[in-house]
């Protein structure tokens, strides 16, 4: 019944944080619900923008604007990426993603990567949804911990960084890119 009812939320919810034009086949749903705490988090497939609004943006900003990019990897990171896409689940409750995400987003900015190559999608914290979002775009995804950063290769996975960096975000971003053996923190969930 509670996954029906955050269907319905993310389905009739739309916070205004705008539209982006993402590769992901799931539209943009945008939802900011309160789980049992009283505690607003975004679910579903949301923009970036949606980062940028209050309570998330308390968080969000500061982290960004902190964060001193390894700018000696950055032109590399975006030539690599240049036909490549990421996902990145998150929770706006999970204190991991509050550090990871904005960081990884100013390297992506920094590297000249576009929005519309990488898609967020926010998880619940919910028991019965715990760490699912209401379009289950985790499904077969293995997301047991976030944030996760997903880089696809075709079809299939190429790797991904779980949780936190080995080294740092651009060093293993830039294993991942290049091919490289990369072990995420966690692999053996």
């Amino acid at each position: 019944m509670r996954n029906a009812i955050y269907i319905f939320i993310t389905a009739i919810l739309l916070s205004g944080c705008g539209v982006a034009e993402n590769l992901i086949s799931t539209p943009v749903s945008n939802a900011v619900v309160k789980n049992a705490n009283g505690t607003e988090m975004l679910l579903g497939h949301c923009t970036r923008s949606c980062l940028m609004q209050k309570p998330f943006s308390d968080w969000f900003t500061p982290n960004y604007d902190n964060y001193k990019v390894d700018s000696s990897l950055t032109k590399e990171i975006g030539k690599l990426m240049k036909n490549k896409n990421m996902t990145i689940f998150l929770g706006t409750w999970c204190g991991d993603s509050k550090r990871e995400v904005p960081r990884m987003l100013k390297i992506l900015d920094a590297a000249g990567i576009k929005e519309k190559q990488y898609d967020i999608i926010f998880v619940s914290n919910e028991a019965e949804l715990y760490k699912q979002s209401p379009q289950h775009e985790e499904k077969e995804r293995n997301i047991k911990r976030v944030p996760t950063f997903i880089i696809p290769e075709g079809k299939n996975e190429q790797a991904r960084i779980i949780e936190s960096p080995k080294e740092s975000l651009e060093k293993d971003l830039m294993k991942i890119l290049q091919g490289k053996e990369y072990v995420p923190n966690y692999a053996n969930l």
